[in-house]
């Protein structure tokens, strides 16, 4: 069996490669006024949420950002966000003003529940931030409808989930917006950026105002009123990269093939772990197609000591876990606080108050506890057709785990 370990996610057709020569070629590396591959990458999208309204952005981290201002989150508010998830679920938040606090996730999902987010409402809360993370769906239907009877507004962070479904549907389309990071090792990449979704016309305009002034907003503000704001909008250059737009179109058009080859690559992991590593696995009309980061939990009466040790053998016998970069915020930003720094300014101000706030471990249970038994299979070499890699870690994670 070849035993190569392949070139790391990213990878690009022939066709991305020769349409990103000729974008340099023709001097096409900026868009200011919203055309070629950033509008076709926003049309995508689009049609991947039944023509939903989408604006692009130079980062999933700016897209939240424009997200929230537009829904109008501002300073005093509070927002509810995972504990277990990345920092820029919250970051925006501290640039707004606004406060998060920290939600725990199910006890058998690495995502928050319904039940949970009501535990931490109070009544400053003025919306709910979540992650589906490493791609796998939440229960929106039921987060959906807590949002709605508590008049909150409600985001979506699917940037580890672009072919993850629900009830069939692309993940997105449950709340007032949605974001999707399309950097990095992302299943959809144009190396950075990041695509924001809404349903609703006045969001969208918005994020548009925050992230693309003039030339684009001279033209493309759907609602007139706000034309007069185009020249100078609301100041903000956070525009996406023709470049990054036509990488990311490449992985859009091939978005089930990439799915299909992502759940093969899984399933051989699957069956190897059976039995030793448990998969946090959707239910129902719940599919994780994305699989961001392949994880696998120890059983319940293991901790981080015994994680970490399974680790040290699987690396040593070629299989390259780890435990999951996402860890939880609440850990993140307790280290912050032991950690003080002599620094002036609102934004030192904000991320002080918010490591100051939150919670230890006893309150956030179900996330710690999951994060210490969690291991990590690379995800971003796991993308063949023939899963031929995913074979090769297989056999060498089964040969530890029967050890073990």
């Amino acid at each position: 069996m070849n035993r190569t370990v392949p070139v790391p996610w990213p990878v690009y057709t022939s066709d991305a490669e020769r349409r990103v020569v000729e974008l340099i070629r023709r001097g096409l590396t900026y868009d200011y006024a919203g055309a070629g591959p950033v509008v076709e990458l926003e049309q995508a999208f689009s049609e991947l949420h039944e023509g939903l309204h989408t604006v692009s952005f130079n980062s999933g981290t700016s897209a939240l950002f424009a997200l929230y201002a537009a829904l109008g989150i501002r300073e005093g508010d509070e927002v509810i966000v995972p504990n277990l998830t990345f920092l820029a679920t919250v970051s925006p938040l501290l640039w707004l003003g606004a406060t998060p606090v920290l939600c725990d996730s199910a006890e058998d999902e690495p995502g928050v529940t319904a039940a949970s987010i009501r535990r931490s409402l109070s009544p400053r809360t003025k919306a709910i931030s979540v992650t589906h993370l490493f791609g796998l769906p939440l229960k929106m239907t039921e987060i959906a409808s807590l949002a709605e009877r508590e008049n909150l507004l409600l985001v979506e962070d699917c940037s580890h989930a672009h072919a993850s479904t629900i009830d069939g549907k692309s993940v997105g389309m449950h709340g007032d917006g949605a974001v999707y990071s399309i950097g990095s090792s992302k299943m959809v990449s144009g190396g950075h950026g990041g695509i924001m979704v809404t349903r609703h016309a006045r969001v969208r305009d918005a994020a548009l105002l925050i992230g693309h002034f003039k030339p684009r907003t001279r033209t493309d503000l759907l609602d007139p009123e706000l034309r007069p704001h185009a020249e100078f909008a609301l100041g903000g250059n956070l525009r996406l990269s023709p470049l990054a737009a036509a990488l990311a179109l490449d992985h859009v058009r091939c978005l089930d093939r990439l799915r299909t080859a992502k759940l093969a690559n899984v399933s051989v992991l699957d069956e190897a772990v059976a039995g030793r590593l448990w998969p946090f696995a959707a239910s129902g009309e719940r599919v994780n197609g994305t699989h961001f980061d392949i994880v696998y939990a120890l059983p319940p009466d293991q901790g981080a000591a015994e994680r970490d040790r399974l680790i040290e053998r699987l690396v040593a016998a070629g299989v390259p876990a780890r435990a999951p970069a996402t860890r939880p915020l609440n850990r993140v930003l307790r280290s912050i606080a032991h950690r003080p720094v002599n620094r002036q300014g609102a934004l030192w101000d904000r991320l002080a108050a918010a490591a100051a706030g939150a919670p230890d471990d006893d309150h956030v249970t179900n996330s710690t506890r999951l994060h210490d038994r969690m291991v990590s299979f690379p995800s971003p070499l796991l993308y063949s057709q023939d899963a031929t890699y995913a074979h090769v870690l297989a056999e060498a994670a089964r040969s530890v785990l029967v050890t073990s």
